[in-house]
Parts: C-alpha cells; sequence; structure tokens
C-alpha cells in the first residue's frame, strides 16, 4: 500500500528573490535622486536647504514605471505558467507585427529605430521581445525535447533557429546590435537546457567563427566598428567614442574604496560628466558614491539573485518550466555583465541597461516580467508526496 499520489502544490513566493528584486529597485530610485541632484557644497545641513537641491523629476517618472511594471507583472506571479503556453505563439506573431511596423513609423534615437514615444515617455517593444521569445523557445524546445529525451533531432533544432531568427532579424535592422546579443543568448541558453545535441552546439560555434567577420564588414556601420575598436584600443579615440567610458572608468576610480556618498559634497555625477548618467552608465555614479566596496556588494547581489534562480530551474518540475527560469536568468545575466563591463571598459558600448537600476520604463517592465515568470515557477511546481495511510501508519 505505499503508493505515491500526485497534486499540486503551492508554496509561497520566494522571499530571497523578492528582496533582493525591491532592494535593486529602491537602490536605483536613490540613485536617480543622487545624479541629478543639484551639486552638493557642504551647507546642506538644515532639510530645507537639502530638499532644495533635489529634483525629482526622473524619480517620479521611474516611480510611475515601477508601479506600472508591478501591475502587469504581479498578475503572471499568481498564474500557473504552464497556463500561459496557449497564448505564447500568438504573443510571439503579435510581437513580430508591432516590430516591422516599428521599423517603418518608428523614430530614431541614438542611431537605431526602436522607440514610440507615448506623451513623455518612450516604449522600446525589442525589450517586450527578449521575454517573449523566453516563452516561445522554451514551449517548442521542451515539448520537442519531451518527445525524444532532448532537442536532438535535426527538424527541431531548424524550427527553434527560425523562432529565434525571426525577431533577431528585426532587432538587427534597426540596428540594435545589443538587443541582438541578448536575444542569442537567450537562444542559446533555452536550447542548452532544453539538452540540445553537442553535435548542433559544434556546428553553431564552426558557423559563428565565419558569420562574425562578415557581420562586421558588411553589416556594422562605421560608429559600430568605432566602438570595438575603441574596446580593443581604449587610447584610440578618448575624446570621440571612447568618451564616455574614460569618464565613467575615471568616476569610478575616484571613488576609491569606500565611496564618497550619495548626495555628498565633492562628487561629481550630478554635473553629467558622464552622458547617459542615468541609463547606460548608471554604474559611474554608483561607483564614485559607493566606491569599490559598493560596487562588489552590487555585483554580489545580483549573483546571489541570479544563482538562486539558477537554483529554482534546477527545481522545476517540468521540463517547460526550467526551461523558462533559465532564459529569464540568461536575459537578465547578459545585461549585468554587458552593463557593468563597458562602464569599466571591458565590454564594448552597445546602451544595455542595468536591470531594476537604470532609468527605462521599457527595461523595468521587461525585467519584473521575467521574475515574475521566475516565481510563476517557483510558487507553481507539482510534487509528488506521499499517500499517508490511514492511522498515520
Amino acid at each position: 500500500m505505499g503508493s505515491s499520489g500526485t497534486r499540486k502544490y503551492r508554496q509561497k513566493p520566494d522571499f530571497l528573490t523578492i528582496f533582493i528584486v525591491a532592494v535593486l529597485i529602491l537602490f536605483g530610485l536613490v540613485c536617480l535622486l543622487s545624479v541629478f541632484a543639484s551639486k552638493f557644497d557642504g551647507t546642506e545641513v538644515e532639510l530645507a536647504r537639502f530638499w532644495e537641491r533635489m529634483d525629482f523629476t526622473y524619480f517620479s517618472l521611474q516611480l510611475g514605471n515601477v508601479l506600472i511594471s508591478l501591475l502587469i507583472a504581479i498578475p503572471l506571479i499568481l498564474i500557473d505558467y504552464r497556463a500561459y503556453k496557449p497564448f505564447v505563439k500568438s504573443v510571439f506573431f503579435g510581437l513580430c507585427i508591432v516590430l516591422g511596423i516599428l521599423l517603418i513609423v518608428g523614430e530614431y534615437t541614438r542611431g537605431i529605430l526602436g522607440w514610440f514615444q507615448v506623451g513623455s515617455r518612450a516604449f522600446q517593444p525589442s525589450e517586450i521581445a527578449k521575454v517573449a521569445l523566453v516563452c516561445v523557445l522554451s514551449k517548442f524546445c521542451s515539448e520537442a525535447a519531451d518527445k525524444t529525451g532532448g532537442l536532438r533531432r535535426f527538424w527541431d533544432v531548424l524550427i527553434a533557429l527560425a523562432y529565434f531568427a525571426i525577431p533577431f532579424a528585426l532587432v538587427l535592422a534597426q540596428p540594435d546590435f545589443g538587443t541582438a546579443m541578448v536575444l542569442l543568448v537567450i537562444f542559446l541558453s533555452v536550447t542548452l537546457s532544453a539538452g540540445i545535441s553537442w553535435r548542433y552546439i559544434a556546428i553553431g560555434a564552426a558557423a559563428a567563427l565565419v558569420i562574425a567577420p562578415l557581420v562586421y564588414l558588411f553589416l556594422l556601420d562605421n560608429t559600430q566598428k568605432e566602438r570595438i575598436l575603441v574596446f580593443l584600443d581604449p587610447t584610440r579615440d578618448p575624446s570621440g567614442a571612447g568618451y564616455n567610458v574614460a569618464r565613467a572608468k575615471e568616476l569610478i576610480s575616484s571613488g576609491g574604496f569606500l565611496g564618497k556618498g550619495f548626495f555628498a559634497p565633492g562628487t561629481v555625477a550630478q554635473t553629467g560628466y558622464v552622458p547617459e548618467r542615468h541609463t547606460d552608465f548608471i554604474f559611474s555614479g554608483i561607483g564614485e558614491a559607493t566606491g569599490m566596496l559598493g560596487s562588489i556588494l552590487l555585483i554580489l547581489a545580483f549573483f546571489i539573485l541570479l544563482f538562486r534562480w539558477l537554483y529554482i530551474a534546477a527545481r522545476a518540475q517540468d521540463r517547460f518550466g526550467r526551461c523558462l527560469v533559465v532564459g529569464c536568468t540568461a536575459m537578465i545575466a547578459v545585461h549585468v555583465f554587458e552593463n557593468i563591463g563597458m562602464n569599466l571598459g571591458l565590454m564594448p558600448v552597445t546602451g544595455i541597461p542595468l536591470p531594476f537600476i537604470s532609468y527605462g520604463g521599457s527595461n523595468m517592465l521587461a525585467s519584473l516580467l521575467a521574475a515574475a515568470i521566475v516565481l510563476s515557477v517557483q510558487i507553481h511546481s507539482i510534487r509528488k508526496t506521499p499517500q499517508r495511510l490511514p492511522g498515520g501508519a
């Protein structure tokens, strides 16, 4: 009589994920207040004087971004992640249509098509494309792998590649190589999680070695080529393509070990010394304010969050849930790695924001959607529990 039954088991939401995400968002709001405040001179001993230095414009906009994103993301936590499946393909094709229209009627911002201006806010559909791609690839790859024990059939790999290639090509056409890189990492992580055959990995690696030089020669414009050359040789153009990175590195190093502090005399992030100080290069202001210690703690917080998500993926009770969590983890990880890397001069400048911290509604929504999907998988897992016999035997 020692049989076992299967029942749905709803867990409590993962406290560590909620705590770290909340702390990162609050920390980002403080960073925005700091970098847009008027420069402090040490005379702000009274609250009224301190308040005069504040500029709440971007703080208020970002707070609105957070609230709107939470209103959309929280219901996804409560819904069983398996309920996403019937809607995945329609969302995917709808997204492709939106991206196609964007290429025709969108506006250029920093040299690429990609933003719709809605009042005082700008919406970037390619950010949502990242989450949609995670869902689409997870559904197809998990179902294909469930039939064969892994992603092994050539036809399945070809279809997965097609699902990835459509948004990838549309994003490249903008051209937004930063987002394209994120989509590529998502594709690789989900297919690996689904158990793709190593021979396809070898074929893909060989193809990449052939295609990469062709992309550099024929697809990249002069500005993008220059960014790569400056990355390889930071002294090449310190007043042009290397200007932002040179100043970001200078600002970060000026923070020393403990930093100058937020809202403190002697900080220069408020002066706009580094362009895009609230988006792509917000980490430079963090480095100045919190120093090496604070920067390391921030990176550690991201690492703990991402490893926690990998732990949730490992415990997922089906392949679809595991692929979803791995894809979301990869999306956030590549953002963190690329953003901090380009601030330190370790990666080329691609315009990738820092999740939960950089200003921007589209990326905030995409990041919170990823967190919501992870929590949905964690909460709505199915566990096998032994049935108790009468009398507790």
